[in-house]
């Protein structure tokens, strides 16, 4: 049975559809694009999409490669619909983990005939269709071009029929479409962002498709997967998206080695300066390709945590990483202790500052970036303090394979294939830190592994790095994060507590809050996109607070 690297477990009950079917009339003009593909904000692989006029109205191809874990050759996905964007016909050509396979869908009155064709062997059936269904094979993105088009007439609310090839048809249901501004060199984009849930009978998965003026896709982003697609355009160093602005922001360029960093300094506004200056924080993004606003699923964590500090009276500072973003720099070559060292920058020009109390500059590092924050404080003594929000407290070798086993229990690999998985990994690891060779490895996972910033992960060791630490240090996380869980926080609060030196070190557990620091409370998955409200708790800000006016020796 062809098995493909799905979301979640479908269910194949055919739902009511309460939505009209019929496609608005829009205007759609034939284009080609690129899209890069990562997983939890490393580059993955490419898809290649083509939107085109065919016989009987329009047809999407698309060519592509992605490596672990999804670990899929696209040689030719190819989908036929007719001018009111009712699908046709489906054809796909491809390798998943090394075995070739291939499907072939007619979409006909009584439903979706398939042909599936995997290891030389063939199987036909047939499922219930809806007409006017999207077709969305798992991890073939090309297919999302359609669902762009459909959501160009959907309003909040509306449910829009989809067929899973080769495995079953869902509805999708809108629950927000927001307004969203990229700015792409000197270029603004005017995007759409919907937000939209696939109703899966075991539980729905969230997601975000993104479309630009014309209708095309944009974005899509899979947070659940840990999968982000991106058009080429919009994938650039000088691209940056416009998620959160406060009054005080000022946008400001900072002198490395070498190259610059993109910084945003938000200062307080309609408040008298203290005589020594503002107090200070430095917020420290993520791993991968986090920007200074720190944005995780959507949601600006550290642009909103900066502008709710400034209100409090802090002058806070948050930029994009070396080769992230606007700033300048290459991301494959950095390591944390490159990351230490761009950090190191931003502190020493907050120290320079006349309008910042030296005596009181914090780093805050939120997820993988409170890595980097160690580092930091851990080199620069002008810091007086540092914050670890939902930062992960193991080896970045162990970690690695905590998040892979994850991903395959969530994507209900057997167990002899996650094995396989692991395995592979482990050898990964084993090359790239020298303790073994690359035989038996693809050659594109070892392009994407052997370099210096994967080495530097797999290399970090939080128990060393937190130990040098002399700073007082919070620990915070919600505790309904999902990404990582409370033995994480635990083994943080160890090592903290280790240290001795007469260094403090505070716990703050989050009742309610997930891993983005939002008040979820009794909200279901399928409701959670669209709460109205999606912002970082002021529970959260009250607590950090709290400690960072604590009166402090140094």
């Amino acid at each position: 049975m062809l098995r493909f690297a799905g979301y979640c477990t479908l269910g194949l009950q055919l739902l009511t559809v309460q939505a009209a079917l019929a496609q608005p009339a829009i205007e759609v003009t034939p284009s080609a694009a690129t899209f890069n593909v990562f997983f939890r904000s490393d580059p993955i692989g490419f898809e290649q999409i083509e939107v085109a006029r065919g016989p009987q109205g329009w047809v999407i191809r698309s060519r592509g490669d992605l490596s672990q874990p999804i670990d899929l050759q696209n040689q030719l996905f190819e989908v036929h619909y007719d001018e009111q964007w009712r699908p046709h016909s489906l054809r796909i050509m491809g390798y998943r983990s090394s075995a070739p396979f291939s499907l072939i869908t007619q979409f006909e009155a009584e439903g979706a005939v398939n042909e599936v064709e995997e290891s030389g062997e063939t199987r036909n059936h047939t499922d219930a269709l809806t007409p006017g269904s999207v077709v969305l094979p798992n991890y073939f993105f090309g297919g999302f071009e359609a669902l762009s088009i459909r959501l160009a007439g959907a309003n909040r609310g509306d449910l829009i029929p989809v067929y899973v090839a080769p495995q079953g048809s869902i509805q999708a249901r809108v629950e927000q479409i927001l307004p969203q501004q990229i700015q792409s060199g000197t270029t603004l984009i005017e995007a759409l962002v919907h937000r939209v849930s696939f109703l899966y009978d075991n539980r729905p998965l969230l997601l975000e498709v993104w479309t630009d003026p014309n209708h095309r896709l944009l974005r899509v982003t899979i947070p659940d997967a840990g999968i982000d697609v991106a058009r080429e355009d919009i994938s650039t160093v000088d691209t940056r998206i416009r998620r959160t602005s406060h009054p005080g922001d000022e946008e400001i360029r900072v002198r490395s080695e070498g190259f610059a960093l993109a910084a945003t300094i938000t200062t307080p506004v309609n408040q008298t300066p203290p005589e020594k200056g503002w107090p200070a924080v430095l917020l420290v993004p993520g791993a991968g390709g986090a920007d200074r606003d720190g944005t995780v699923s959507g949601i600006p964590v550290l642009g909103q945590l900066a502008g709710a500090l400034a209100d409090a009276g802090f002058l806070v500072a948050r930029y994009d990483r070396r080769g992230v973003g606007q700033s300048g720099g290459r991301s494959e070559s950095a390591g944390f202790e490159a990351y230490g060292d761009d950090g190191r920058t931003m502190v020493r020009f907050l120290d320079r500052r006349d309008d910042v109390d030296e005596d009181r500059i914090a780093v805050l590092g939120y997820a993988e970036g409170g890595w980097a924050a160690m580092v930091i404080a851990d080199r620069e003594r002008r810091t007086d303090a540092l914050v670890l929000v939902g930062s992960p407290g193991t080896s970045g070798a162990e970690l690695v394979l905590e998040q892979q086993q994850t991903e395959l229990e969530r994507i209900g690999s057997s167990a002899s294939e996650s094995l396989e998985k692991i395995a592979l990994q482990r050898r990964i690891h084993q090359a790239v830190l020298d303790e073994g060779d690359w035989e038996g490895v693809p050659r594109d996972m070892r392009r994407q592994a052997d370099n210096a910033a994967f080495r530097s992960f797999l290399e970090f060791d939080v128990a060393e790095a937190l130990d040098r630490v002399r700073q007082p240090t919070l620990l915070m996380r919600g505790s309904l994060d999902r990404r990582f869980g409370e033995h994480h926080t635990d083994h943080l609060l160890e090592i903290a507590n280790a240290r001795g030196r007469n260094v403090s070190s505070d716990l703050v557990v989050l009742e309610g809050l997930d891993h983005l620091m939002i008040e979820r409370g009794d909200v279901g998955d399928a409701e959670y996109l669209s709460l109205e409200r999606q912002s970082i708790s002021q529970q959260f800000i009250d607590r950090l607070l709290e400690w960072l006016d604590r009166p402090r020796e140094r």
